[in-house]
């Protein structure tokens, strides 16, 4: 891995230093280095063959220490729509802002800065008990948990209902930049929140950036997430994420994916539903084109009794692109009564454009319900052709096409703005349209207008503000 990321024992140590951590902490990121040159890159015994990180070059990336770059202009014309929206903004790999209006102060929403937890020893400890994602499970997980110098910490307490989404950003523009953030997301007892992520870029053209994050969320008992991500990276732009969720009793993760930018996407999602009753939906929308590379797992694992779980993951593929789609149900011997289903498939626009698909099965016990679909194919010529006699062209008829593929799975997504932002990225995708800076960010409909927050625009049933 020296050709593609070079980055050395010497590098940790300076970011210790200058977060001033605990020396505890420093022999932690350097085991977790010794983890990361030892692993190859695909350590599952089914998918250790299968992986794609073709094009990938890092060897002069280097990592920012400063937080000096100033945010462009029109960047923060657009921030200005968001000044009444609980959010948290990365700029160049570090935390530049977060936003968090009075009334969630007031509730005891939590949003801390991990750079400045990191040199503190006691809330360093406290944040690391919701650390779920080990170094010994992915050489790349292991890489951020190495280098990571910047991150967020949030805290939902108990019983908030919060209807605004938290948005997360994430800009870059630096090129020959490694971005390296860990988020901690911890939701308490009956809480009910939508944490919207961004991933943009500006002016990166030729030199490769690279975006990795360890995303690390646990939900207690009766908690509901819905996490919408949307990778909307320029083209030279790597994206490598591990993200895990472990659900309590009747807690539900929802995770809707689409991944649109970046030169390769390597993407791990773990959904472990620890006690029973939780359950967990993991939605993953795919349009690749030119030489991008998409390398996606998905792992639904069933500890407990009575528990369920869907994942679907549908691509669309044209030009050189290439995908591979791998999942696991995983249902433990004490997981009795659980469900899952599992599905990935892809089309293919032109024969440059591949797509392989991977799903497996591991079941210890008699007592449940698990099954999975899998299928690539080329785009229907008959379809087509019929599409074409009712007068639009083959471009068109293709768009057609591909929205409608994607259209059932895009209807699950919470908020019709997040829908509305999907299907555009679609289309511009697929008509090989750059997405301008002034299209990006979700604009919800509560907020697109108005400068005063109220209550009800926060809050669906917290008690403080039913009537």
């Amino acid at each position: 891995m020296s050709e593609i990321i070079n980055v050395s024992e010497k590098q940790i140590k300076e970011i210790s230093y200058f977060l001033n951590e605990p020396s505890w902490h420093v022999e932690e990121r350097l085991k977790a280095f010794k983890i990361y040159n030892s692993l190859p890159i695909e350590i599952t015994p089914l998918y250790v063959k299968h992986f794609d990180i073709t094009g990938m070059n890092l060897k002069d990336a280097k990592i920012n220490f400063k937080n000096d770059a100033a945010l462009p202009r029109e960047v923060e014309n657009l921030l200005q729509k968001l000044d009444y929206v609980p959010y948290v903004l990365f700029f160049n790999g570090k935390l530049q802002k977060i936003n968090l209006p009075e009334l969630l102060k007031k509730e005891s929403l939590q949003i801390y800065d991990l750079s400045m937890i990191f040199g503190k020893e006691d809330l360093l400890k406290n944040v690391l008990k919701y650390k779920v994602i080990n170094e010994e499970e992915d050489k790349f997980a292991a890489l951020n948990n190495a280098l990571a110098d910047s991150g967020v910490f949030i805290s939902i307490p108990p019983g908030l209902q919060l209807k605004v989404p938290l948005r997360i950003i994430n800009l870059i523009s630096e090129e020959e930049l490694l971005s390296f953030l860990q988020y901690y997301i911890v939701l308490n007892n009956d809480t009910n929140v939508v944490i919207i992520e961004e991933d943009y870029s500006i002016g990166i053209e030729n030199k490769q950036s690279l975006s990795s994050k360890n995303i690390n969320v646990y939900l207690k008992e009766g908690a509901k997430l819905e996490y919408v991500y949307i990778n909307g990276f320029e083209e030279a732009i790597n994206n490598i994420t591990f993200r895990r969720a472990i659900c309590e009793k009747d807690a539900n993760i929802a995770w809707y994916s689409g991944l649109f930018g970046g030169l390769v996407n390597r993407i791990k999602t773990d959904s472990r539903m620890y006690l029973q009753g939780s359950t967990s939906n993991n939605i993953e929308i795919v349009v690749g084109g030119k030489k991008q590379r998409f390398d996606l797992t998905s792992y639904l694992s069933h500890i407990a009794t009575y528990t369920k779980s869907v994942s679907l993951t549908r691509g669309v593929l044209k030009e050189e692109a290439r995908a591979l789609f791998k999942g696991m149900i995983k249902i433990y011997e004490n997981a009795k009564n659980s469900e899952a289903y599992l599905a990935e498939h892809a089309m293919i626009l032109n024969k440059g454009a591949r797509a392989d698909s991977i799903p497996g099965l591991e079941i210890a016990n008699n007592e449940v319900r698990a099954t999975h679909s899998a299928s690539v194919a080329q785009i229907d010529e008959e379809q087509i052709f019929y599409i074409m006699s009712r007068g639009l062209s083959e471009s068109e008829a293709k768009k057609l096409l591909t929205v409608s593929f994607f259209q059932q799975i895009i209807d699950q997504m919470p908020i019709e703005e997040v829908k509305e932002k999907m299907l555009e990225f679609i289309e511009k995708k697929l008509d090989n349209i750059g997405i301008r800076l002034e299209d990006k960010f979700i604009l919800t409909k509560e907020f697109r207008e108005t400068t005063v927050i109220t209550p009800e625009k926060l809050f669906e049933t917290h008690y403080k503000y039913r009537k």
